[in-house]
């Protein structure tokens, strides 16, 4: 072979050579281009945002089913604050029997100059009444007017200025049920009612006419209180059990004034508590957030209260009352929380608040009576009550207020004071500024009197607020003081 043929063949070996590399670097680069394709093929089809949305009519492919992309997955509520409920708290007090003897008219006048001034009894008490935001009293006396002659114990009847001294005082709302109403008959019951009214103060337990009320609704400060003031009928045991007599104190209402005032009937309790049940519905309808009744009952100058009381108080929580307040003892009886029959709710009790103003003390009774200090001591009742914004209302708290009638003389003048036994009691300059060295015993007394109504009372009132029971538990971060 020569030299020319065999590097012929070498070119020829190398050409080949270079060939079956480029044919194989083509067959790589093929191959994997398809694997890419097959690649997208295999991939779920993933369906273009709707930039510019058409009508189903428009786009035919509108209802075709689409896999959806979020399937499986839980979105997130939103955050919500939580709803802000609010509540407001409004004050009841209540004072109990207002009457009015010759020496205190006596001394009016003569504090008054050329009127019957009785303002000196209520100007250490008026701050407390005027904190509260309703106040109540019971007017046990009449104003029949001075022309028929001013008259105590048995037919009361008074000056008209005892009225405006307690709107100065602070009330707002006058109890006329009770065994005194109808001392002066026809007249004293109207002309009394129309005084009250003239100083504005709302009457409770009366009426002028059969076309008025002698209860409802009232509200105060957001709350509404339904309110009604009954008084126990008295007179001959042969007139008690029949409907077309009533007697008030042995007065024998006219017939046409017999439907003025609400009273009850120990032989007839049925009627009452059908009519008291009425009202509370009635009153319940009317958007009443709450119920108190006002009792005129029990004995006078007993201590505590009578078996027909503790029943009828029952009777009265069984039916809906929230709170009941009574009076006409002349004596400060015990307060206690009533239990309804099922268990389910209670009701504040306070049996009897005493005397307000008055002359009955040790002195004025005959020697040895045994109950005579017993009228000189006093009890302003009061009780807190919270509505809220979502319309549940509840007595919260229970207060309570021990009071003194210091009758004394000062230059030869009688002196009655109602005195906040708290507040006179605390330090010297205290005693002092609230009268209790005016007398030689009045420190001695007022402290009787306090001890004796903080024991008579207290561990009731401890007794109802610690049975409360709230809607919202404190720190509640829904609610909020004010609405």
């Amino acid at each position: 072979m020569n030299r020319k043929f065999l590097k012929r063949i070498l070119q020829l070996a190398i050409i080949v050579m270079v060939a079956a590399s480029l044919i194989f670097v083509v067959s790589v680069i093929l191959n994997g281009i398809n694997k890419s394709f097959h690649s997208k093929d295999d991939k779920e089809p993933t369906a273009a945002p709707d930039v510019n949305p058409t009508s189903d009519a428009e786009n035919p492919t509108a209802n075709a089913e689409t896999p959806d992309a979020t399937q499986g997955q839980t979105t997130p509520e939103p955050t919500q604050e939580p709803q802000l409920i609010t509540y407001k708290d409004v004050s009841l007090l209540a004072a109990g029997d207002v009457m009015v003897y010759e020496s205190m008219w006596v001394s009016a006048k003569q504090y008054g100059g050329d009127r019957y001034d009785f303002s000196e009894m209520t100007k250490y008490v008026s701050e407390i009444i005027k904190d509260a935001d309703v106040a109540v009293f019971n007017l046990e006396t009449t104003c029949a007017g001075e022309d028929i002659g001013y008259s105590a114990y048995p037919l009361f009847n008074s000056p008209d200025s005892i009225i405006s001294t307690m709107k100065e005082a602070g009330f707002d709302v006058a109890l006329f049920a009770n065994n005194h109403t109808y001392d002066k008959g026809h007249r004293g019951l109207i002309r009394t009612q129309e005084l009250l009214a003239q100083n504005g103060l709302k009457v409770i337990g009366t009426r002028t006419s059969e076309s008025a009320k002698s209860y409802g609704v009232f509200e105060f400060e957001g709350v509404r209180f339904g309110m009604m003031n009954f008084c126990y009928e008295d007179g001959p045991d042969e007139k008690m059990a029949d409907k077309s007599y009533k007697y008030l104190n042995w007065n024998l209402l006219d017939k046409e004034d017999m439907p003025l005032v609400d009273t009850f009937n120990s032989v007839r309790l049925d009627e009452f508590y059908a009519e008291a049940e009425a009202r509370i519905a009635e009153m319940k309808a009317q958007g009443a957030d709450l119920i108190v009744v006002f009792l005129h009952w029990g004995t006078e100058y007993e201590e505590a209260a009578n078996s027909e009381q503790k029943a009828i108080a029952k009777k009265m929580c069984d039916l809906g009352v929230d709170v009941l307040i009574g009076g006409h003892s002349h004596t400060v009886e015990p307060t206690e929380k009533v239990v309804s029959s099922d268990g389910t709710r209670n009701m504040l009790c306070f049996y009897s608040l005493g005397n307000y103003t008055s002359a009955q003390n040790r002195a004025t009774f005959k020697a040895g009576t045994s109950y005579a200090w017993l009228t000189e001591n006093e009890l302003m009742a009061k009780f807190v009550v919270r509505k809220y914004s979502t319309g549940e209302t509840v007595v919260i708290n229970a207060q309570y207020y021990p009071c003194w009638m210091h009758r004394h003389t000062v230059n030869e003048r009688l002196v009655f004071n109602i005195v906040p036994l708290e507040k006179a009691l605390a330090s010297d300059d205290s005693k002092s500024r609230y009268g209790l060295l005016e007398s030689s015993f009045g420190v001695e007394h007022a402290t009787t009197a306090y001890n004796y109504i903080v024991n008579l009372v207290k561990s009731g009132i401890e007794d109802f607020n610690s049975s409360v029971v709230l809607p919202y538990e404190a720190g509640d971060p829904r609610l909020a003081p004010g609405y």
